[in-house]
């Protein structure tokens, strides 16, 4: 788990780093620097996700780029601080990607606020003592056809599997996983017996081992209890396949926490 050192220490810390680079303007000195800012990029990238419902690991990389050409370009003499001078750059190069991708943004939005209006409508039902309506009545009711509903429905999980994935910052300034910050009672019976804080730490280690479709593979099973069928969707794999799949990783799963499970 990541997380951020007091300010003070920081700003030690970072000051150091860059005297380091500037005596000696080596790619070592300057990777050391941009790696002690990635944080910066983190934070920028998650605001411009929840914005544009684009994903979090493209920001990041686009993020990455402007920090790189901030520490490169970075006057100590203007009496700036890194991390402030940095942000505006990473945020240009995350909107200048975004810009490029203008159309695939506005298709994106569309979707989320269909979602958002169906969503809506549901739990006025339920207020009202209603039962939910069915997909193809609820996509009628917020306009728009079966098929755009269902890729809303579908956007809207991609998003959600991304953000368990993504680092947050919280009030405290700290950086961790949404992953940890679930509530018992929305977890699966397997996540919510993982209940102590090095457990869930352990946990986390155990899912980045994975590849990153495996891993999403996982938090869609297990945190969000979606079926085989829509962790299929936009995989190129068959429901059974991805099933197989999941299956084996969940046993793999269960093997390499048992002890803790059973502690």
């Amino acid at each position: 788990m990541h997380t951020f050192e007091p300010r003070t220490d920081f700003s030690q810390r970072n000051a150091a780093l860059m005297a380091a680079y500037q005596h000696c303007r080596s790619t070592t000195n300057r990777n050391a620097l941009i790696h002690a800012n990635l944080p910066l990029v983190w934070r920028v990238a998650r605001q411009e996700s929840q914005r544009s419902g684009h994903s979090f690991e493209d920001l990041s990389q686009e993020g990455c780029l402007g920090l790189i050409k901030a520490v490169e370009r970075f006057d100590p003499g203007r009496g700036h601080s890194l991390s402030t001078a940095a942000v505006p750059w990473i945020r240009g190069a995350i909107r200048h990607y975004l810009r490029d991708r203008s159309h695939p943004i506005s298709g994106s939005h569309h979707l989320l606020d269909l979602h958002r209006r169906g969503q809506a409508l549901q739990h006025e039902r339920q207020q009202q003592g209603l039962e939910p309506l069915p997909e193809a009545a609820l996509a009628a009711a917020v306009g728009c056809s079966l098929e755009r509903w269902q890729l809303a429905l579908a956007r809207q999980r991609s998003l959600q599997l991304a953000s368990l994935e993504q680092p947050q910052i919280d009030d405290e300034g700290e950086l961790s996983c949404l992953m940890e910050q679930l509530s018992d009672t929305r977890a699966s019976e397997l996540y919510a017996r993982v209940i102590g804080w090095e457990q869930r730490r352990h946990l986390w280690r155990v899912l980045r081992r994975l590849e990153r479709r495996q891993r999403r593979l996982i938090l869609g099973r297990l945190l969000q209890n979606l079926t085989w069928r829509q962790l299929a969707e936009g995989s190129g794999l068959s429901p059974k396949v991805v099933q197989r799949r999941g299956e084996r990783l969940l046993l793999e799963l269960r093997q390499q926490l048992m002890p803790l499970l059973t502690s």
